[in-house]
């Protein structure tokens, strides 16, 4: 081979050595075989096999060591340490959770939006945006990981607009390995995993044939929030309370005398009086005041403990009560997981080589959060309301309440209680009777059943036969068939039905009838098993995907060029996945975990590929991919017909292409550009879901919005509903959440994207490095509004209603309940259902965003300490250009730099800077140091580019570091260290998106040590 061929692999292979190096000690290319060049791998991005380890595209790459060096059992927990991946879907997502799933998000864009697989294949899916769970990875087989950043849906096919998580499987592999890991927090010893994995393989047939079997078992202690001091206290609040809480009507109110007066005699001074609509109920009978946030008026005739299960947050009292739900909420998920892998292949002759691969993985896991507050509707008994309402006569003819009403004449009603419900003169429309026979609205969180657990167990079968050959000189082809299943099942408690609870409350007896002392919801009462047992629900349900994939292809050489043969690739691809959830018997009017309605759905891929490579000369090199993709799904629950031709149909084209040249021996510039498309998923195309994000409200007398826009920001928080009243002394509550629903269309187009890189790689001597720059816009694509974004565009913080009219149609969708904004029905005009006000998924707007990769990598020979060792130091880094959201109304907001918020979706925290950096000082051949720095920048609030002027907080910047020794004695490899040694404890900041911090992107553990063994021969 020519001197210049030789120098150009060598250089083409820089970025592979500094992807590994950056969790494991390089191999530089000028240590390599003197044969390595000659040989061919497929590396991510390409089927055309190729001399060494090129890539035009930036490829980072780990080893499947890395994986597990430290101790990590979960693959995304070794992953979201690379400064490619934007942690979303973690093990420390309770809510809002992906069910004890496990994801990667690259880019920030979405798990869906990038593609998991296993040697270049899919493997089965686990959820309604097919995603795939990478719990079910077997991570002992993995060879590397190869991560393609910046489209590959030419090769791949849809979902992979931000690249593409390539994990390489050990081939060929013989002997038997065999590790265990053992980790925990420290001092604390709260934090316990540990992982058992055996691999064990050997050729046949005078090795013409390999089979290798994998098996692992991982287990991981669960922590709650109350163990960590900084997530022990929520930072956000809640209007529903375990104490209960009087619901005071605007129409038929106490009145305010009354209230004076019974304060009086409980000794409260008279500028401590609580107003009618912030009353609590005392567990003797009595009234407490709940308080005005940033007031004089604090918290009054509280007569709980501080560590009674009322529970109040101490970051808001005495100021105002707030129940502390954060405290019995999980902060780490709680993990067991089993897991088998087969692999084999069998070489019949060089033209038929029969490979398969098989695996099972069962594993169990679970969320809690605190106990059901109770916001469902009630109507009355002739209402034709949905079953979902429960019925209840004190409510009148053709309304509709949410929480429970009480009647008048329920025995627990208390004698302080009856004065102030005495008062009431007039006529609340909602509610039958009129005056103080109309019954009591409370508000009340259910604490006697308990915490809302949902117990997982996932179960994941996927197998794959195929046959590869080379039937010509030059000429290869391979053909496979996948198949898999996966089953979740879910068992949900905590629940409560409310028509049960609202029997109790109606019976004469006050339910003591029904169940052993019935029910008091005023104060915190006991309440007996029999009640709890009457009144809680569980809900068992199971969700089953399926998944067939027919994938064949050929590759070979057409001719001879001046840098060398022109490559082609010829395939088609056939994928199937059909979706369907039993929602179980739970349904009707149940307060917890949401009732569901069953879905049945299928959706079906036709692809056509091709791919070129063409060495134009020695030092230039294009290659160019395409693939038409030809979709359709079919909603079952509405079509029936299984064999109905199918909906939604859409042909679409992906194609790309990449360049490279290398002016100098050095030096190798590359660039590319990859059109992608992303078809709708299940989840988007047939389900939907409401959720409650948090907001901020401008008509705060606090905000910047009021203390600056005068009487126009003043009329126009009248007009969107504060009162008039409270105008001039209204302070909205910290962290509050407003409800908002979006709903399935299966009328969505796939969505489209575009994606530019060019860089450069460096080599001289020890010295490896690589540069690149990515561009990616992705248009129509499948949007949901976002809450603070159509508050923000109602009060004027962007260019959308600089006027501050009432009648914008981003007002019209707020609604405010006792002036704080509860929820947004959008009107028709934005897109919302002209009946609900709920949102449907449309194709509109787009993402953009771009940045830099950067991987360093340096050999230092130390020759002083021993001839065998060295230094090998390795960066990675990425600066981060800008992440541009286009939202509802055209609205332009660049969130690079912004930290996210509980409600804006996991994995929307964007640092400018996130780097890595590894150094492994080899001091021997059998005795090692390794170090490992993170850092990630500081950032403003997310909320601080949507409320331009308002002052919120944001996390510093963050390192942390680790450290590991690792011995080898004979076939036995000892591994001991440990994980965030300086104990660096989480940036706490408001909003955020849970326990007062990210914890998808800051450690929540620790300082964590572990230790491993591992025996290999």
């Amino acid at each position: 081979m020519k001197k210049t061929q030789l120098s150009m692999l060598k250089l083409s292979a820089a970025p592979l050595v500094l992807g590994v190096a950056m969790v494991s000690a390089p191999v530089q290319a000028q240590d390599a075989p003197a044969d390595e060049g000659e040989a061919t791998i497929v590396v991510t991005g390409s089927r055309i096999a190729r001399p060494n380890l090129e890539s035009n595209s930036p490829v980072a790459v780990v080893t499947g060591e890395a994986t597990v060096e430290n101790a990590d059992v979960t693959l995304d927990t070794f992953l979201n340490t690379l400064p490619q991946v934007n942690p979303a879907g973690t093990t420390t997502s309770n809510n809002p959770g992906n069910n004890g799933q496990s994801n990667i998000n690259l880019r920030g864009l979405g798990s869906n939006r990038n593609l998991v697989l296993i040697n270049g294949r899919r493997p089965m899916v686990s959820a309604s945006d097919q995603t795939v769970d990478l719990n079910t990875i077997p991570q002992g087989l993995i060879e590397r990981i190869e991560i393609v950043t910046g489209g590959a849906g030419a090769a791949y096919g849809a979902d992979a607009i931000a690249g593409v998580v390539n994990l390489i499987l050990k081939d060929n592999f013989e002997g038997i390995d065999l590790r265990v890991n053992y980790s925990n927090s420290i001092p604390k010893t709260d934090a316990r995993e540990y992982q058992f994995s055996g691999i064990i393989g050997g050729n046949f047939a005078d090795g013409r044939g390999n089979i290798a079997f994998s098996a692992e078992y991982s287990k991981r202690q669960g922590l709650i929030k109350a163990q960590r001091d900084f997530a022990s206290q929520a930072t956000s609040t809640t209007s529903s309370f375990p104490t209960g809480s009087f619901s005071n009507s605007a129409t038929n109110p106490i009145s305010q005398a009354s209230i004076d007066a019974l304060f009086a005699s409980y000794g409260v001074a008279p500028g401590q009086t609580p107003q009618a609509n912030q009353l609590g109920f005392n567990s003797d009978g009595s009234l407490f005041g709940v308080g005005t946030f940033n007031s004089p008026v604090d918290v009054s005739n509280f007569r709980y403990d501080l560590a009674s299960p009322a529970n109040p947050n101490l970051n808001f009292f005495p100021d105002f009560y707030s129940y502390n739900f954060d405290i019995v909420n999980i902060l780490v998920l709680p993990l067991e997981r089993k897991s088998a892998f087969l692999t084999a292949k069998y070489e019949i002759n060089p033209a038929f080589e029969v490979f398969v691969q098989g695996g099972y993985t069962n594993y169990k896991s679970a969320t809690a959060l605190a106990p059901t507050p109770v916001s469902t509707g009630i109507v009355d008994p002739t209402s034709d309301a949905s079953a979902l309402n429960a019925r209840s006569p004190l409510v009148e003819v053709g309304q509709r309440i949410t929480g429970f009403v009480v009647p008048v004449t329920n025995p627990f009603v208390s004698d302080d209680l009856r004065s102030l419900l005495n008062s009431r003169v007039l006529d609340d429309p909602l509610l039958a009777g009129s005056g103080a026979d109309e019954g009591i609205r409370i508000g009340y969180r259910f604490l006697g059943t308990g915490l809302r657990e949902q117990q997982l167990e996932n179960e994941v079968i996927q197998g794959l036969a195929g046959l590869r050959g080379e039937f010509a000189p030059g000429w290869r082809y391979e053909a496979y068939y996948s198949w898999g299943e996966t089953t979740i099942d879910q068992r949900a408690t905590g629940n409560v039905n409310v028509q049960k609870v609202q029997q109790l409350l109606e019976a004469a007896d006050g339910g003591d009838s029904l169940c052993a002392g019935g029910f008091n919801p005023f104060g915190i009462q006991p309440l007996s098993q029999e009640c709890v047992d009457f009144v809680s629900e569980t809900g068992v349900t199971q969700t089953k995907f399926t998944q067939k994939v027919a994938q064949a292809y050929v590759s070979g050489e057409l001719a001879d060029l001046p840098g060398g043969p022109l490559g082609v690739v010829f395939g088609v691809e056939q994928r199937k996945f059909k979706y369907a959830f039993d929602p179980g018997a739970l349904f009707g009017p149940i307060a917890g975990f949401n009732t569901s309605t069953p879905d049945l759905g299928t959706n079906e891929f036709l692809d056509f590929f091709g791919e070129l490579r063409a060495p134009i000369m020695d030092t230039l090199e294009l290659s160019l991919t395409a693939r038409h993709s030809k979709s359709k799904f079919r909603n079952l629950i509405d079509d029936g017909d299984p064999n109905t031709s199918g909906r939604g149909s859409s042909g679409d084209w992906t194609y790309g292409g990449t360049i490279s040249w290398s002016p100098i021996d050095q030096v190798r510039l590359r660039a590319s550009y990859q059109h992608s498309v992303r078809a709708p998923n299940f989840g988007e195309l047939f389900s939907g879901g409401g959720g409650f994000p948090q907001i901020f409200d401008p008509c705060s007398v606090n905000s910047q919005f009021r203390q600056n826009g005068g009487a126009e920001a003043r009329q126009l928080c009248l007009d969107t509903g504060v009162s008039a009243g409270t105008i001039d002394s209204f302070v909205a509550t910290p962290g509050a959440q407003a409800f908002i629903t979006t709903t399935g269309n299966e009328n969505l187009k796939p969505e489209k994207s575009d994606t530019f890189t060019v860089g450069a790689v460096f080599q001289s001597g020890p010295f490896v490095a690589s540069i690149d720059y990515y561009n990616i816009k992705i248009k129509d694509t499948i949007f949901a509004p976002d809450v603070n974004e159509i508050i923000a565009s109602c009060y004027g913080y962007n260019n959308i209603n600089p006027d501050l009219d009432e009648n914008s149609p981003y007002c019209a969708g707020l609604a405010r309940s006792n002036n704080n904004i509860a929820a947004i029905f959008l009107p028709e005009e934005l897109g919302g259902d002209p009946v609900t006000g709920y949102f449907q998924n449309v194709n509109q707007g787009s993402v953009k965003t771009s940045g830099v990769d950067v991987q360093l990598g340096y050999r230092l020979p130390t020759p002083f300490i021993n001839e065998d060792s060295a230094l090998n130091l390795n960066l990675a880094l990425n600066y981060l250009i800008d992440f541009k959201n286009v939202g509802l109304g055209g609205l332009k907001t660049d969130y690079a730099g912004t930290a996210s918020y509980f409600g804006a979706g996991l994995g929307t925290s964007f640092p400018r800077w996130r780097a890595t950096l590894n150094s492994k000082l080899n001091i021997t051949r059998e005795l090692s140091f390794d170090t490992r720095v993170r850092f990630t920048d500081g950032m403003k609030n997310r909320a601080a580019v949507q409320y331009v002027g308002e002052e919120f907080t944001g996390p510093g910047s963050v390192f942390y570091f680790d450290f590991a020794l690792q011995a080898e004695v004979d076939a036995m490899t000892f591994r001991i260290g440990v994980n965030n040694a300086f104990d660096k404890q989480p940036p706490t900041y408001a909003p955020n998106v849970q326990s007062g911090t990210d914890p998808s992107l800051y450690d929540v553990i620790g300082r964590r040590a572990y230790v491993s063994a591992r025996l290999k021969f």
